[in-house]
């Protein structure tokens, strides 16, 4: 359980960051959300506005954060884009983009929030991908979102760094890595495409978003509290059969 927790989370308003966000909430902590595109409080949730490519923003964001309710005790980077361009068309501002959206933004909200962290012996759970870790199946229609893949390989590196560097401050850094689930950001996906990754994992189905909000509690909660440094799939045994 979350009780007493300031649990902040990126892209709290749709897909796996709002089902995050619930799960948090209904465990009784108090959830921050940051969004671009929310404003106010939705339930049990407070939503701020944040650009999280933006470094002022973070600053802010976290200044109230600490204003309004003391220290944060979780982190999640959760915040995320793609582009469905192949590797050759991918242009300049495109892959700048993407970086700066789901690699720096990662890396500037733990340095931002390291001061609150340390006092809470917090713990910071990044947001990955399995295709930051594999190539998913072309069929020769579909372009590969070099940019999604390469941010993503990134941000599991930086997870590791993070969690070695800030070990001794008592902030614990992990990551989990989706497979397939349906969400906001896989629904330009086409159906024949969405199947063939599916049957890419042993369980064939799609994850449900809860699963994934259920790993990252557990990697928030006390019963995970010798785990850092992770890198987690949820993703059906993709991972384990690609």
């Amino acid at each position: 359980m979350q009780e007493e927790k300031v649990v902040v989370v990126t892209g709290g308003g749709s897909g796996l960051g709002a089902a995050i966000a619930d799960t948090f909430a209904a465990q009784g902590a108090t959830v921050v959300c940051g969004d671009i595109q929310y404003r106010g409080a939705k339930g049990s949730k407070l939503f701020l506005e944040l650009d999280v490519t933006d470094s002022t923003s973070w600053e802010g964001f976290a200044s109230t954060i600490e204003n309004r309710f003391g220290s944060a005790s979780v982190l999640v980077n959760n915040a995320g884009i793609s582009v469905r361009t192949d590797f050759l068309r991918t242009s300049d501002e495109r892959w700048d983009q993407i970086m700066r959206t789901n690699l720096w933004a990662p890396w500037k909200g733990i340095k931002v929030f390291s001061t609150q962290l340390q006092r809470t012996a917090g713990t910071v759970i990044n947001v990955g991908s399995i295709y930051g870790e594999t190539v998913p199946p072309i069929n020769g229609e579909l372009p590969a979102s070099v940019a999604y893949q390469v941010s993503k390989a990134g941000l599991h590196r930086l997870t590791k760094v993070a969690a070695v560097e800030l070990a001794s401050l008592g902030i614990r850094v992990n990551a989990v890595m989706p497979g397939v689930f349906r969400t906001p950001l896989l629904d330009d996906l086409p159906e024949a495409e969405a199947r063939l990754r599916i049957a890419s994992a042993p369980m064939n189905r799609a994850g449900q978003v809860q699963e994934l909000a259920d790993a990252v509690a557990f990697l928030a909660s006390t019963e995970s509290s010798f785990v850092t440094g992770a890198l987690i799939p949820v993703d059906g045994g993709y991972l384990a059969a690609s």
